[in-house]
């Protein structure tokens, strides 16, 4: 369901959200249409806090099938990158957030989807 770095086929996967350590900024795909305030705010925690604790780029969203996927990486030769305090903070996601991410994986099929 999640993983530590990004893989092929991303074509058919669809951004929700995206922090960035280098910009200090961080991304909402509103193409994908309303989302409840406080789910909005706890993923942007989330994705927050892994960027601010392994660095790099935190990105999270939805295969094509509607799961989740939540996946960092880093810019090439970036040495404070900790790719495995990332695929750590994951995986501590995935476990201690399911109820958030199974809702978020339903609003997906319910209304996100039909926006693309």
């Amino acid at each position: 369901m999640m993983e530590s770095t990004r893989s092929t086929g991303q074509e058919d996967r669809v951004l929700l959200a995206m922090v960035s350590q280098y910009t200090d900024k961080y991304f909402w795909n509103e193409e994908l249409g309303p989302l409840p305030e406080e789910i909005r705010k706890e993923v942007l925690v989330l994705l927050i806090m892994i960027t601010e604790e392994a660095g790099g780029i935190t990105v999270m969203g939805f295969e094509e099938d509607g799961e989740i996927y939540l996946a960092s990486t880093c810019e090439e030769g970036d040495l404070g990158y900790d790719e495995i305090s990332a695929g750590l903070l994951i995986r501590e996601v995935e476990r201690e957030q399911k109820d958030l991410l199974e809702r978020l994986s339903e609003w997906y099929r319910k209304v996100g989807r039909k926006r693309q």
